[in-house]
């Protein structure tokens, strides 16, 4: 018996392949890997020639059979495991895309496009231990386990489900408004949270109050009033009051210490990273992402795109190999020897169940550096940025936790009550390899007794305002969609996003953001997102539609997870599903939307006939209906930039921008406009290649 297993990504498909071979199986196994999709599921006009029209009368779309096609990212990948299925060298397939129903998904999209009949094996393992790993391939499911095909089916009803949204709401609601607008399950609510916290900052009346400063040797203390709570009057003649009252002496009431032990927080997720590097360097969600994309293509930093927080017990015994690496580094020499100097230490670590922990691994474990030395020179100065925060986030985890002792202090003053605060470092711990970032030293209280009486060295009348809640950045805004629970009342629709780990996952959200950025929806100012008017029109005209709330990924997780169960069965969620989308579209067709219009940016003169290029959705084209002239905003992967754009059509070369070609390959190149076809330029070469 022989058998083509096939992992989701190379990195698994090693470490399976690895395993197998010390095992004795009572079949072979030749080994294969996609690279993620490998095939996605057809645009309308694929379907149907009519449907390439955008018309309220062809919807909703609603496919007879949803059929896929091969992504022009993959060819090469598709057609190399397509030919291995074909050579009639197997007896059955193993699947051993991750465990989930995201890899279900992958896996038979791509298995019903090739037309395959081989039997098919599940490797099913959530733990990517060599344990794990030998357990999944010495009991492999059989394609008909009831939870193998529920989960199969729920896969392909929620990939369905978002094209049929996707496509037919953003068609009706791009119709209905006069320019493009995006509608998406994940997008939308998205869109909801950025406008509504818009709103809030424009309609925000800042309030006047006053706070009353006392002033000691050594610390300041602030009047509260008898509860010990509220720090601030509205009016200035309550201060006024509050501030004759005060006396040249004051007497601690009421002196409580509290030590805090802080240990060092656990490795990165995709979202932590992105989360940090914002925080830290305001490096967006998606170059996050690209950087350490590039970062584990260099061999550098393990696989990215993970939701775990915890690292393998089989990858903590070898640790010790991956400090070695962070010892060659010199900023880390120090660091590296004190810790290796008590290797029990860093044993005893590695069997915590805080940072090292099997059960809590999902299809891949924690983001952390590879035993791989890193020639730092040769990375950019953001992916510098981005190795040295997975490379302290693993080094804090052997080191010292922070202890501070947090210093609360009452004193009052002829009947009126102050309140001082007051932090002491007692050991720096792991936050020595953060100084750059610490915003302010902690500051104690000065030695004092309860009773004891002090001079009230000057008073003053603090007059403020109120101020608008912030703006969301990458961070915060990330954060609010993976808790998008917080914007749900319901409490079982609470659990339903917890258990779905919110709207979008680590490794789409960036890309959502992008995406509504690209649009119009929403612009970046420095580090903050901002609801364009276009934006909060379209939120305005779809206010009422669950398409707007995370609500309605809440509703259908748990329809999706009702199936997986067996409760619900596929047949049954479909009628449900093409209800909704007949009912949505229909209410979408009647809407009366009023959306700002779209500026017109203009990028230079037609080569062609000299009207005016201008920037639309998909590209930069020609003004003049009857010129076909048009250059993409994405080619390859890579974005071409309104900047880029008026370079070309002033015969100059663009930037260096990082293409994807069909076989995988990445690299660099300029482009440029010969004869009115865009040309790739290289670094250190003649050569140029026409696109």
């Amino acid at each position: 018996m022989r058998a083509l297993l096939i992992a989701e990504k190379p990195s698994l498909m090693r470490d399976i392949e690895r395993v197998a071979k010390k095992m004795s199986l009572p079949f072979t196994i030749d080994f294969a890997s996609f690279v993620g999709h490998v095939v996605e599921l057809k645009e309308p006009h694929e379907y149907k020639a009519e449907w390439k029209k955008w018309d309220l009368a062809l919807l909703p779309m609603v496919p007879q059979r949803f059929e896929f096609r091969v992504k022009k990212t993959a060819y090469k990948v598709y057609e190399d495991i397509a030919g291995k299925l074909k050579n009639n060298h197997y007896d059955f397939v193993i699947n051993a895309c991750d465990a989930g129903m995201e890899g279900e998904n992958i896996f038979y999209s791509f298995y019903k496009k090739v037309g395959c009949q081989l039997p098919v094996k599940r490797f099913w393992t959530s733990q990517t231990t060599d344990a794990g790993i030998r357990q999944a391939l010495g009991n492999l499911l059989d394609e008909r386990d009831p939870l193998i095909r529920n989960l199969r089916n729920a896969a392909m009803y929620r990939t369905v489900f978002d094209w049929l949204i996707g496509l037919n709401l953003t068609r009706a609601a791009t119709v209905k408004g006069g320019r493009t607008v995006k509608v998406g399950r994940v997008m939308t609510p998205t869109l909801a949270i950025v406008v509504q916290r818009e709103l809030e900052i424009r309609n925000f009346v800042p309030q006047p109050y006053f706070q009353i400063a006392a002033h000691f040797e050594g610390f300041s203390a602030l009047w509260v009033d008898s509860t010990r709570r509220v720090n601030r009057v509205e009016t200035k003649s309550q201060a006024e009051a509050i501030w004759q009252k005060l006396g040249p002496i004051a007497s601690v009431d009421d002196l409580n210490t509290e030590r805090k032990t802080i240990f060092a927080p656990s490795l990165h997720s995709l979202l932590e990273l992105q989360k940090e590097a914002n925080k830290f360097y305001g490096i967006t969600s998606a170059n996050t992402l690209k950087i350490a994309q590039s970062l584990y293509e260099k061999k550098l930093i393990t696989y990215p795109r993970t939701e775990s927080k915890h690292l393998p017990t089989n990858f903590a015994v070898g640790i010790d190999k991956h400090l070695q690496a962070l010892g060659a580094l010199p900023e880390y020499t120090n660091v590296v020897t004190g810790l290796r100097e008590n290797s029990g230490h860093i044993q005893k670590v590695m069997h915590s169940k805080r940072y090292v922990d099997d059960k809590k691994l999902t299809d891949h474990h924690a983001i952390t550096v590879t035993d791989t030395v890193p020639k730092l020179e040769k990375l950019n100065p953001l992916e510098q940025k981005v190795y040295h925060l997975i490379a302290k986030r693993l080094l804090a985890i052997f080191m010292p936790p922070y202890v501070l002792d947090k210093t609360v202090m009452f004193l009052s003053s002829n009947g009126e009550c102050l309140k001082a605060s007051g932090n002491m470092v007692v050991d720096k711990g792991f936050t020595v390899l953060y100084e750059t970032h610490r915003k302010r030293e902690e500051l104690p209280l000065p030695l004092l007794t309860k009773g004891q009486e002090i001079p009230l060295l000057g008073k003053e009348i603090l007059s403020k305002m109120t101020e608008p809640p912030a703006r969301y950045t990458d961070s915060s805004l990330l954060d609010a969609m993976f808790h998008a629970g917080r914007f749900v009342e319901d409490k079982a629709l609470q659990a339903s996003l917890k258990d779905a780990e919110g709207i979008g996952t680590s490794a789409t959200r960036a890309e959502i953001l992008e995406k509504l950025i690209t649009i119009g929806m929403i612009a970046r100012e420095k580090k903050s997102f901002v609801a364009t008017q276009f934006g909060i029109d379209v939120i305005a005209s779809l206010q009422g539609h669950d398409v707007v709330s995370p609500v309605l990924t809440a509703v259908w997780s748990k329809k999706l997870k009702d199936i997986v169960d067996g409760t619900l069965s596929s047949s049954a969620f479909y009628q449900e599903m093409l209800a909704y989308i007949d009912e949505t579209t229909a209410s979408l067709k009647a809407l009366e939307m009023a959306v700002a219009e779209k500026e017109i940016v203009k990028v230079g003169r037609c080569l062609e006939c000299s009207g005016d290029v201008v920037e639309g959705f998909k590209g930069y084209s020609c003004s003049n209906k009857g010129c076909k002239f048009f250059i993409a905003k994405v080619i390859m992967k890579g974005k071409i930039t309104p900047t880029d754009a008026k370079k070309l059509l002033l015969g100059k070369e663009t930037r260096e921008i990082r293409f994807t070609w069909k076989s995988g390959k990445k690299g660099k190149a300029k482009l440029k406009l010969e004869d009115g076809k865009l040309a790739f330029v290289f670094a250190n070469t003649n050569q140029n290649g026409k696109s």
